[in-house]
C-alpha cells in the first residue's frame, strides 16, 4: 500500500488491526483483504482516490463496499462525490469526526453496521430511520436523506461544527 502511494490508508489500516476497541477491528486476514481490495478497486474509482485525501477511512469503507457488500462500482463513485460535496457544503470545523461517522455506515445495510460497545442495536436504529426514508446506506438516495434527517440533529452542528448547510 505504501509503495502505491497509499501510506494514509495502510497507516488506518495497520491501527485498525492493532487497536482493543472491537468496534471497526480488523483480523490481520481482514486487513490483507482490504489493501487488495484498495489496491485493484483504487485505480478505477477517480472520485474514492479524491476522496483519500481528505475522508481516507471513509475511502476504505467505500471500497470495501464495492468489493464485500455488492456496492456497483459506479454508484459508490457517485456516494464518492456526494459526500465530497457535503463535505464542502457543511464548511464544517471537525472533518476529522465526519469521516469517522461517515466510515462507519457508507455503503452498508443497516445489518452491516458495528455499533458495538456503542449500546445500540442495528435492528432498533433501522426502525427509526426506514420510516424517514433511509433505508441502507448502499446508495445516493438514502445517504442524501440520512443526511437531510441528520443535519437537523441538535448533535450534528455541535459535533461538526457545520457552518453550511446539506445538500
Amino acid at each position: 500500500m505504501r509503495d502505491a502511494g497509499f501510506a494514509p490508508l495502510a497507516e488506518i489500516v495497520a491501527v485498525r488491526v492493532a487497536q482493543a476497541r472491537r468496534k471497526m477491528k480488523l483480523s490481520e486476514d481482514e486487513a490483507r483483504a482490504v489493501c487488495e481490495a484498495l489496491l485493484a478497486e483504487l485505480p478505477n474509482m477517480p472520485e474514492a482516490r479524491r476522496m483519500v485525501a481528505l475522508m481516507p477511512k471513509a475511502s476504505i469503507e467505500l471500497v470495501r463496499s464495492v468489493r464485500e457488500r455488492g456496492v456497483p462500482r459506479d454508484e459508490a463513485e457517485r456516494m464518492a462525490t456526494f459526500l465530497l460535496d457535503t463535505r464542502t457544503a457543511l464548511q464544517m470545523d471537525n472533518t476529522a469526526a465526519f469521516d469517522e461517522n461517515c466510515s462507519h455506515v457508507v455503503g452498508r445495510e443497516w445489518s452491516d453496521i458495528d455499533y458495538r460497545d456503542e449500546g445500540m442495536q442495528w435492528e432498533k436504529q433501522r426502525n427509526i430511520y426506514v420510516p424517514k426514508g433511509v433505508l441502507h446506506f448502499k446508495d445516493v438516495a438514502n445517504l442524501r436523506q440520512f443526511f437531510r434527517v441528520e443535519s437537523q440533529a441538535p448533535y450534528f452542528q455541535k459535533v461538526y461544527g457545520v457552518k453550511g448547510k446539506a445538500l
